[in-house]
């Protein structure tokens, strides 16, 4: 990892992402936590939760075809402009209007996770195309550590700005930090190796994701250890839109252990980032992924047994730990095993099993929170994880023991 931070290229790479992380990471803890606290808000979030995901979803096959199709370098740098004019508008508009409304909240909360989506495709396939395959897991664990470092200083830093500070102040910030990336970005070196002449022919979106299934179909036990190694983090995309409402409703609590719990959170992702890299270079993905999925099912439990602050504390070191752990050695595994020349169909292929479970999940905990509060949302997440970790233990052995 040391000999990786000497690369000019990756602490470019870093100082971007980690600055565009901290204003996306203070906007999207700020948007969720205003909503929840309108009239009407918890089924706002839920709405826009839903609908977002939805949207998503249908974009994603589309999305996955150009990224095999065009310059990755190109695609990453339009998803921090993307990133700019949608929360420089949106911040005018705030301005000018005199605060925010519930519509302007989820236009927010919309614009936000459609940066997501433009953005972590892209920077995969621009990673693996750039970087050594003997770099992919100190890779994976700076940018883990990276990753989480931002969301522990945008969870302290959103829980101090969303009393103080307001929102169009806060989406300033955030569009100066995308353009920040953006400049940063531009200068590193880059060479689109994967188009030339005997590059596979385009298709359409949809037929994309038909080709990455096929290349998973001939690889089954593969494409369940990737798919149920994806589960901790869906239950963390999901658990997003229970944890204000757990913290406010079940815990009683303010934003202040709302945005400790996130910082909780990233420490423990940073742990992971530091540990697993090692852990997998002696033990190999099939045996680390497994024990990662295990610690995040120990804190899911504690959400659901005991609803107190020490517990959600705890239980965000635990999660914060088990989910990065999971995607550290999951994203090693495949950079190392699938092609780069069809990362982006086999990526669409999971983005959509993503979307879709998500969307199923957050139809479920919607309905559930309604019902019965967040709690028993949690049980059903929980019980995901460990049907993940059985899958996980069944289909290891498709994975190169030195994978």
């Amino acid at each position: 990892m040391k000999e990786l931070l000497r690369d000019p290229r990756i602490r470019r790479l870093l100082l971007a992402n980690i600055t565009g992380s901290i204003g996306s990471g203070v906007t999207l803890f700020a948007v969720p936590w205003l909503l929840v606290q309108q009239p009407g808000g918890n089924a706002s979030y839920g709405t826009v939760t839903l609908v977002t995901t939805v949207v998503l979803f249908l974009f994603m096959p589309y999305y996955g075809v150009w990224v095999d199709h065009h310059s990755r370098k190109t695609m990453l740098l339009g998803s921090e402009l993307f990133g700019f004019a949608a929360m420089g508008t949106l911040a005018a508009v705030c301005a000018f209007s005199g605060g925010y409304n519930l519509v302007s909240l989820c236009a927010i909360y919309f614009c936000g996770m459609l940066y997501y989506t433009l953005h972590f495709p892209a920077k995969f396939a621009f990673l693996q195309q750039v970087f050594d395959r003997s770099q992919y897991q100190s890779l994976m664990g700076l940018m883990e550590i990276q990753g989480q470092t931002a969301m522990m200083i945008s969870g302290g830093l959103g829980a101090v700005l969303v009393e103080h500070v307001s929102l169009s102040t806060i989406l300033l910030l955030d569009a100066g930090t995308y353009l920040f990336s953006f400049a940063i970005q531009s200068t590193i070196p880059y060479q689109a190796t994967h188009l030339t002449a005997d590059a596979a022919p385009r298709t359409s979106a949809w037929r994309a994701i038909g080709e990455g299934w096929t290349w998973l179909r001939d690889r089954p036990r593969l494409t369940v250890f990737f798919a149920a190694s994806l589960l901790p983090f869906i239950a963390v995309m999901v658990g997003n839109y229970l944890f204000p409402i757990y913290i406010a409703q079940t815990l009683g609590a303010g934003a202040w252990v709302f945005g400790a719990g996130e910082v909780v959170f990233a420490a423990g992702a940073i742990l992971a980032g530091l540990s697993l890299p090692r852990l997998i270079a002696t033990h190999s993905a099939r045996q680390t992924v497994p024990f990662t999925i295990a610690v995040f099912a120990a804190g899911a439990a504690l959400l659901v047994l005991f609803p107190q602050v020490g517990a959600y504390l705890v239980a965000a070191l635990l999660l914060g730990y088990g989910n990065a752990g999971s995607r550290v050695a999951r994203s090693a595994a495949i950079l190392h095993l699938v092609d780069n020349k069809v990362m982006g169909r086999v990526g669409s292929f999971f983005h959509a099993y993503d979307r879709v479970l998500r969307t199923v999940l957050t139809s479920a905990v919607i309905a559930i929170v309604a019902a019965g509060g967040p709690r028993p949302a949690f049980a059903l997440l929980l019980a995901l994880v460990l049907v993940g970790l059985v899958a996980v233990l069944r289909s290891r052995s498709a994975l190169p023991p030195a994978a």
